[in-house]
């Protein structure tokens, strides 16, 4: 009977969890943020209950992507990028998987891991949006059909272009970070009733990390000055991912030497606050942008810790 009532409720807490993510991914709004309620499972009931809210979140999200198939394309005709268009969720869920599970390894290596597996599971996404533009008049016209959908009536060929660009040149980014922020939240809601604070004062990446940047940075002058703008993706994603693993270093830095003055762990959580409202101000989000990643490669040459020793995770 005790087994009964527990399946119940495992049954019932997956149930919700599957729901609150596809609600938040088809929010619009909190896409980015759809796998938070997955983390949660994650962090407050182990890794066994978060692989199945995983498996649980994604069939959900499939199922709705699938009947939005049936309707779409009768009035888009263009059912392939809907289909598509699940497999980044898909990816994310299993690296966040991969981020949680791994837990033998460092928090940076994790954190790749999981942005590879996403990126492995968006490769035919990208394929298709590669192909945009380059002469494939039926893949052209089903996307400048959903622009029309979407109320963009002119200029199909600029944005077709701007969208190509920006989607190859950052998804990399855009799946790392994406899983870590949904770490992060989850988390952080998680252990709030235990009175918990994350903090990334003891986020470091190994020294070595930093050849990610300088290769990502060479190839994009490379490809500025030869022509060859193909190879531009390439070096982009290893340039703003790396760039984002120094970003939270540098974070983890400020809140460090705020903490020597003897600031609190809930006085070092307005440091990732301001940090994000600033991505949002024009102007300032360049800076932001730019600083953080620089201030946690500065490491390399500037002891700030003053010699003292941190482990590579944040947790």
């Amino acid at each position: 009977m005790n087994g009964t009532r527990f399946d119940q409720g495992q049954a019932k807490s997956l149930a919700i969890t599957a729901l609150l993510s596809a609600v938040l991914f088809y929010s619009g709004f909190f896409t980015f943020l759809f796998a938070v309620p997955v983390q949660y499972s994650y962090t407050r009931h182990g890794g066994h209950r978060g692989v199945l809210a995983t498996i649980s979140a994604g069939v959900l999200i499939l199922a709705v992507h699938l009947f939005r198939v049936v309707r779409i394309s009768s009035a888009v005709g263009a059912p392939e990028f809907v289909v598509l268009d699940v497999l980044m969720p898909l990816g994310m869920l299993a690296g966040l998987a991969v981020f949680n599970v791994a837990r033998q390894y460092p928090w940076w290596l994790r954190l790749l891991g999981g942005g590879a597996v996403a990126l492995i599971a968006a490769f035919p996404s990208l394929r298709v949006i590669a192909l945009l533009g380059q002469g494939n008049g039926e893949l052209t016209e089903q996307f400048n059909s959903m622009l029309n959908v979407m109320g963009v009536e002119h200029n199909h060929e600029i944005w077709v272009q701007l969208v190509r660009r920006i989607v190859l040149s950052s998804i990399g980014l855009a799946l790392t970070a994406g899983i870590a922020a949904n770490w992060w939240l989850g988390t952080g809601i998680a252990r709030r009733s235990d009175g918990a604070v994350l903090t990334l004062r003891r986020a470091r990446v190994p020294d070595r990390l930093v050849w990610m940047v300088i290769g990502g940075l060479a190839v994009v002058v490379a490809t500025w000055i030869t022509g060859a703008g193909r190879f531009a993706p390439v070096g982009w994603n290893f340039l703003l991912v790396g760039g984002f693993l120094f970003a939270i270093q540098g974070i983890g830095l400020i809140q460090h030497l705020l903490h020597l003055r003897g600031v609190g762990a809930y006085g070092e959580r307005w440091v990732l606050t301001l940090v994000l409202v600033g991505l949002f101000i024009p102007g300032v989000n360049v800076l932001v942008a730019g600083a953080l990643p620089l201030l946690g490669i500065s490491e390399l040459w500037i002891d700030y810790r003053r010699g003292e020793r941190y482990e590579g995770n944040t947790e």
